[in-house]
């Protein structure tokens, strides 16, 4: 079994699981404060994987525009899910205590997919010249 094989059961596993577990603390449970958080988190994340195939699959939209919109996206929907479950009173305090990670993670996001392009494009080139 290759690595990917392995994660791919792993997200598969995930996406599946995860409904169905919310399904089930309801039902045995019914609807409280920590399956109302899940829920919500859970509604994000959807919503974070449809923006991230918008975005990062639109041929038109060069990397840098994609990245900047996803991140304003993922923002808005975390600050959303972040004001319905209650973190914070308003929405410009969850705001200012998200923003800085978010900067933080899609600076080094950006880095690390520009710092691959480079090394493919640097085996493609050499793939090349051998011809």
């Amino acid at each position: 079994m290759k690595l990917r094989d392995l994660v791919i059961a792993v997200l598969t596993g995930i996406g599946i699981g995860i409904p169905v577990t919310l399904i089930c603390m309801i039902c045995i449970g019914g609807m409280n404060a920590v399956v109302m958080e899940f829920l919500i988190w859970t509604v994000a994340s959807a919503l974070f994987g449809v923006l991230s195939v918008v975005t990062f699959t639109n041929e038109k939209m060069n990397l840098i525009l994609a990245t900047a919109l996803h991140c304003v996206g993922c923002l808005l929907i975390t600050v959303g899910a972040c004001a319905i479950i209650g973190y914070a009173d308003n929405f410009l305090e969850i705001l200012v205590s998200v923003a800085p990670v978010f900067v933080l993670v899609y600076a080094a996001i950006y880095s690390v997919k520009v710092i691959t392009m480079k090394k493919n494009a640097k085996k493609v080139n050499s793939a090349l010249n051998e011809k």
